[in-house]
């Protein structure tokens, strides 16, 4: 390597920090705990130039040859996962940090080595190919997934698309009809494999098992409440049977879908 290339290397890498990480339970590498992990390098305001913005993870062959098959999705669950996590710290990043997994027979079972850095430059790359390799995946994950809401403990609300928009006014995706509701009031988006809620109103009336949130990762169960207006969250078509309609005087009849475009 000439000293010009050397030079650039060491000008790319501003800080690097080295860590080990042991997660706990008998089941694989969680996503989840692994995000919540590298999260708290962003706890709290602080210098974007001093930040990380690129893990490397380095894990046991076996527990690497168990995401091995879908490491793409993984990682980059992972990135969104960290992003919507430092947010929640106070720290909100302007696009999701690179998280890499490499092989390291070194390392022990349920144990992994992160390496975190700040990298100053990024690579130009052809990206338009891939991007629509990512749509294309994005949706079919979408469907595999087969997301709904169950409105006021009747209308069934199919979630097919990576983003919709909930509010009173008429050009959201779900168009809820109510004084109490926010002309934009939640967002749930599509986030690699789950679908996270979003309070994008001013009021502060969102909340997720009877507990005020700003963003959160939807499970099977949820029970989202926007003010006054209740909607549970499901995955599957099986488990359509699990809820039942509840007797509500209130039903709000005026709930409007937007039209697929």
């Amino acid at each position: 390597m000439n000293q010009s290339a050397l030079s650039r290397v060491e000008n790319l890498i501003r800080r690097v920090v080295e860590e080990p990480f042991t997660w706990l339970g008998g089941a694989s590498l969680d996503p989840f705990q692994l995000a919540t992990h590298l999260s708290r390098y962003y706890d709290g305001p602080g210098d974007n130039d001093e930040l990380p913005n690129h893990f490397r993870v380095l894990l046991n062959p076996d527990e690497f040859r168990i995401i091995e098959g879908e490491l793409d999705i993984f990682q980059r669950q992972v990135e969104e996962y960290v992003m919507l996590m430092a947010g929640r710290r106070g720290y909100h990043l302007d696009s999701p940090p690179i998280v890499r997994f490499e092989e390291n027979p070194l390392e022990k079972t349920h144990s992994a080595h992160i390496i975190a850095s700040r990298i100053k430059e990024q690579f130009p790359a052809d990206t338009a190919v891939y991007t629509a390799e990512i749509e294309d995946s994005t949706q079919t994950a979408i469907l595999a997934a087969d997301a709904f809401l169950i409105l006021q403990g009747r209308q069934h609300i199919a979630l097919d698309r990576p983003i919709i928009r909930i509010g009173r006014r008429i050009d959201n995706d779900i168009v809820l009809d109510a004084p109490s509701i926010s002309r934009f009031h939640a967002q749930i988006r599509w986030r690699y494999r789950y679908f996270v809620l979003h309070d994008v109103s001013s009021h502060g009336q969102t909340y997720v098992n009877g507990v005020y949130t700003r963003e959160h990762i939807l499970r099977s169960g949820d029970v989202i409440a926007l003010s006054d207006i209740y909607l549970v969250y499901g995955e599957g078509r099986d488990s359509l049977t699990d809820f039942q309609p509840t007797a509500n005087d209130d039903e709000m009849d005026t709930t409007m879908l937007k039209p697929e475009e």
